[in-house]
């Protein structure tokens, strides 16, 4: 039976095997396609240069808020190639070789897919049968935020990947409570730790709802306590060496915080304890406990957020829900709300209810790619569609049209893949969003390319980026005064109209009163001032 998860692991058949092939290799082609129409991202070059000490230094000490995994892997074949760092910057020793580095630390994101379209099929073959599992893994493969964030260096998509493939085997753990598949939901577990901290706060909750629906549903007898605390104690044993080995086996003091809570918060508090419990004593894996304090301390200090012309620093409950509306294709809502109703997918319904809950009391509100993970789990629910199909012919044609305009949706945005927003808020994106689902600083390369074309000299430039524009080879640009009228041409990036990350005093919203000369890529407006 196709829900029978511990029936063993077989073979996919040659057309599932070649179809998910060629999911792969179109969902690669597209994304490397993009790697040199967008320059560095705002959060590129940080990831990039934490994952070249590990290569270059043997030790990562520069900032331990994520770990260390997936920027060792992002920065691995820039470093094969010559690039290094000093500090948090990077060493680029001209522009070519500025975009071949920038373009291998983008490819290297793409060791993650198929271990996502594997899990992904697996999942939804589990569920649903082998024609379920291959339709869950074309809407996946055509999902615009996951191929937006899989194109860039940076952890969002290697996060969703591995929070996924966990969830997954701790799914077929919790089916089958035996030591023989704690090996599997104990080492993603780790892997997914060791990518992003997040997985911390979603997989513990996810593993739960998932064990308390299975003891639901088995009619069998249940695990006896003594040998469920066995079970408990090797999979955090093996956990903690994984964890562990992914920190080299460090062993030393806990470092100082790098991201101190605001005074009198539950933050600052557990700061304080967790600095005088252990004191000069030396602990395993220090800057893994660093790094998730300096989490709670970032969370604690909040940050400056945009939601629906709002500007915030602690960010708002309903913000991950606007932003799914907004940010996925109509098609794949329909579908994951279809195949919900015929499938009665509760597991997957749960997960996202889990992941949603846990991450919407946050106060650091910086996009989609927070909750990344939630894709698979949608194109889990759309897959039911498909089972259900055998049942229900008109549900083929529906399942068909739906897949179909989410692929045409999915195409039609290319390159702006991070920049996609569905039919409910297109052509007024910034009214809803920014930051990194609009403007993250990824088309300064494309207003390079519009001055040179129009022989544009000197511009007058506002920019949400860390790119210094002589990097990119962009001459005559001054920043942008913020005390006296513009004149001549000006460039302004949308999140600064907006107000997000201004100077204190600087107000740029009434530009919103002038027609733009010009739109850059998603995220720049143009605009000429008679001198």
């Amino acid at each position: 039976m196709p829900g029978n998860s511990a029936d063993p692991p077989r073979r996919p058949e040659k057309w599932t095997a070649a179809a998910l092939a060629l999911l792969g290799l179109v969902f690669a082609w597209r994304s490397i396609a993009t790697h040199r129409t967008f320059n560095e991202t705002a959060d590129e070059a940080v990831h990039i240069a934490c994952g070249l000490e590990v290569w270059q230094n043997g030790r990562y000490t520069l900032e331990p808020q994520h770990p260390p995994l997936a920027r060792a892997i992002l920065a691995l074949p820039p470093f094969l190639a010559g690039l290094r760092h000093q500090d948090r910057e990077l060493v680029w020793s001209d522009r070519e070789f500025y975009w071949r580095a920038l373009s291998l630390a983008r490819s290297a994101n793409l060791v993650f897919l198929p271990f996502l379209l594997f899990c992904v099929y697996r999942w939804g073959r589990d569920l649903h049968g082998a024609l379920a599992g291959v339709a869950a893994a074309a809407l996946v493969s055509f999902s615009p935020s996951l191929l937006a964030h899989a194109s860039l260096a940076t952890l969002d998509f290697g996060a969703a990947t591995t929070q996924f493939a966990s969830a997954y085997y701790f799914w077929r753990w919790s089916r089958e409570p035996t030591l023989r598949r704690l090996p599997a939901a104990a080492v993603t577990f780790g892997i997914a730790t060791l990518t992003k901290f997040s997985a911390l706060l979603f997989l513990p909750l996810l593993a739960g709802a998932f064990f308390l629906l299975a003891r639901r549903e088995r009619s069998a007898a249940q695990l006896r306590p003594r040998a469920a605390l066995r079970l408990a104690v090797i999979f955090l044993a093996a956990l903690a060496a994984v964890v562990w080995a992914g920190y080299g086996f460090e062993f030393g003091p806990l470092p100082p915080v790098e991201v101190a809570a605001p005074a009198g918060t539950a933050a600052e508090r557990l700061q304080l304890a967790a600095h005088s419990l252990l004191g000069p004593r030396s602990v395993p894996a220090p800057r893994l406990l660093a790094g998730v304090l300096d989490v709670v301390g970032h969370n604690a200090q909040g940050h400056s957020c945009y939601l629906l012309g709002r500007l915030g620093q602690f960010g708002w409950w309903y913000y991950f829900p606007v932003a799914l509306a907004v940010k996925t294709t109509l098609p794949l809502l329909v579908a994951a709300a279809i195949g919900l109703a015929v499938s009665r997918g509760l597991m997957a319904t749960v997960a996202v209810v889990v992941i949603l809950s846990a991450a919407m009391p946050g106060n650091i509100n910086l996009g989609i790619r927070h909750v990344l993970v939630l894709y698979p789990f949608f194109g889990l629910l759309a897959s039911g569609i498909f089972a259900a199909a055998e049942r229900r012919r008109w549900l083929a044609a529906t399942g068909l049209a739906l897949a179909s305009w989410h692929a045409v949706e999915s195409a039609a945005a290319h390159p702006d893949y991070l920049a996609y927003f569905n039919q409910i808020a297109r052509g007024r994106e910034h009214r809803f969003l920014l930051d990194s689902n609009l403007d993250w600083g990824q088309d300064l390369e494309r207003l390079r390319r519009y001055l040179e074309r129009n022989r544009i000299g000197e511009i007058q430039l506002s920019y949400f980026g860390r790119i210094q524009p002589e990097r990119l080879g962009l001459a005559g640009v001054r920043p942008l005064p913020a005390d006296s009228p513009p004149a001549g041409w000006v460039a302004v990036s949308r999140a600064h109209i907006a107000g997000l990350a201004l100077e204190k005093g600087t107000n740029l919203g009434w530009l919103e009163a002038h027609a733009p000369a010009a739109r850059i890529g998603k995220s720049i407006l143009v605009f000429h001032f008679p001198r």
